[in-house]
């Protein structure tokens, strides 16, 4: 597609200049979008291995509640449930991934205070309190990959969009243009001289 300029020679010197400018950002953009790229099947490895992790502590946890469901009469298993406190606060920041900012979960404070009868239910109940902190944390960090993933997902697809209307749209434009003005100039020049050859030969002729 040619851009509508006017065929002259600024407007050629102002179109190459141009030219340079679209081809080195195109270049930095590519550059930009293989790393994120890059970083991003990293996340999806940290992903596999965190929920890998994240399944083993529910599965865990879940297997000492359901022992003590069944060795406790009902009243008493939901009656401990319902005794146990539990307080928790995160800060929530962010980091930069490739100049995107992706949040970052941390936990201030954790804490769980165990206040029912322990003669009503079994050991297990205490298990999944000592390991509720881990758990939590475990799904706090697949929460914050998860996240960075749809962040950095959605930097890599604009990135796409502006590097594919870089070469395909914009650079080819601006090389059709150039191509014509060139083309244009050229044919005015050689207009010019056969114009130029006439008037000599008028001239010699008188």
């Amino acid at each position: 597609m040619i851009l509508r300029v006017n065929p002259n020679r600024m407007e050629l010197m102002r179109l190459r200049r141009r030219l340079l400018l679209a081809q080195r950002g195109h270049k930095l953009l590519q550059d930009k979008l293989e790393e994120m790229m890059r970083r991003f099947m990293l996340l999806l490895k940290d992903i596999d291995k965190a929920g890998e992790g994240f399944q083993g502590k529910t599965q865990s946890i879940l297997s000492n509640l359901f022992y003590c469901r069944i060795t406790s009469p009902k009243v008493d298993f939901e009656d401990s449930l319902s005794k146990i406190n539990a307080q928790i606060a995160i800060n929530v920041s962010t980091i930069k991934i490739m100049n995107v900012s992706v949040p970052l979960f941390n936990i201030e404070k954790l804490r769980i205070d165990k206040e029912y009868d322990f003669f009503k239910t079994s050991a297990q109940l205490d298990l999944v309190v000592r390991d509720a902190g881990d758990y939590i944390s475990s799904l706090l960090k697949l929460a914050q990959l998860f996240k960075s993933l749809e962040l950095l997902s959605y930097e890599i697809e604009r990135t796409r969009r502006r590097v594919n209307a870089l070469e395909y749209i914009l650079i080819p434009s601006i090389q059709d243009t150039i191509r014509n003005i060139t083309q244009k100039l050229n044919e005015f020049e050689r207009g010019n001289l056969v114009r130029l050859m006439r008037i000599k030969e008028i001239i010699r002729s008188h």
